[in-house]
């Protein structure tokens, strides 16, 4: 990467904007490492859906445990770690959530599952210190999704908006697929991206069909979606080859970041013909980003 590039640009990482999360369920302790060893950006230790209800206290003191001893042994090195909690408006989620607190542990994300207003989002900001990076709302409901843009703007250290499909589909009676969910995809990449927030998309469930996975994930991208999750490794090869550039959509970038001065922030001025400003130099510079350092 030449130096000029490089001066106007820094590194994505795991923890500033994953291309993917793979969830692993919290009841599977001996997993934990080699979720921890696959290739995703992120791994999310699930204490929700994929644990079974009368097995939650049982999951959420193992997971604690060996997250605590995985934090510190690991610090700064391999993927982010995310764990999701149960709803806060349940009994579980602030259990999990006081649970965290006193085990001492240190995530990246915390993902919230089922928030419907942004209160949910604040309670945990204030109440889990340094437990956590950031914050992930899952939207999985009508309400959740009306409720969108109020979510995205409860600020502190929320971070993304991700969207809960297989609950959000029941909820509205509609498809789990592309037809069903691409409303409620793109309210939530635009309340998401109006509050400067990431979009995280809802894994694809079907394992025996990658091809329908990679085309997913194309159409998600191009909605605006930096983040596809996943449930199985075998999944991840074929997420961070969609988020690959095509080489003349790397050329395009890098000529034009090439054309910044160094050292300054230009307003809008003419390249290659079109009109180039503030946002475009950001799509230029996540173009170079995935081109250069997360290529699969």
């Amino acid at each position: 990467m030449s130096g000029h590039i490089q001066d106007i640009m820094q590194p994505p990482t795991a923890t500033d904007s994953p291309r993917s999360m793979l969830f692993v369920s919290g009841e599977n302790v001996d997993r934990f490492a080699k979720a921890m060893a696959a290739s995703a950006d992120v791994v999310c230790i699930d204490l929700e859906d994929a644990v079974q209800a009368d097995r939650k206290p049982q999951a959420r003191a193992a997971v604690l445990a060996w997250l605590k001893d995985y934090c510190a042994a690991n610090e700064g090195r391999g993927p982010g770690v995310a764990l999701r909690i149960n709803g806060l408006r349940t009994l579980d989620g602030l259990r999990d959530l006081l649970a965290l607190v006193d085990a001492g542990v240190r995530l990246d994300w915390l993902l919230l599952p089922k928030v419907e207003d942004a209160a949910d989002v604040e309670l945990a900001d204030a109440c889990a210190g340094p437990s956590f990076g950031r914050i992930v709302a899952l939207i999985e409901t009508a309400r959740g999704v009306e409720r969108a843009a109020a979510i995205a703007a409860a600020g502190g250290r929320l971070g993304a908006l991700m969207l809960g499909g297989a609950d959000l589909s029941v909820d509205l009676g509609a498809q789990f697929g592309w037809e069903g969910l691409l409303s409620a995809r793109g309210r939530l990449v635009n309340a998401a991206r109006a509050s400067g927030l990431q979009a995280w998309d809802v894994p694809h469930i079907d394992l025996g069909a990658p091809d329908q996975l990679a085309l997913e994930t194309r159409r998600v991208i191009a909605l605006g979606f930096g983040c596809k999750t996943a449930i199985h490794p075998r999944q991840l090869e074929i997420i961070h080859a969609a988020f690959v550039p095509t080489p003349d959509e790397a050329a395009w970038a890098e000529a034009l970041l090439q054309a910044v001065p160094p050292g300054e922030t230009p307003g809008a001025f003419l390249f290659q013909g079109r009109m180039v400003d503030g946002p475009v130099l950001r799509k230029a510079r996540r173009i170079v980003q995935l081109s250069r350092s997360r290529a699969p």
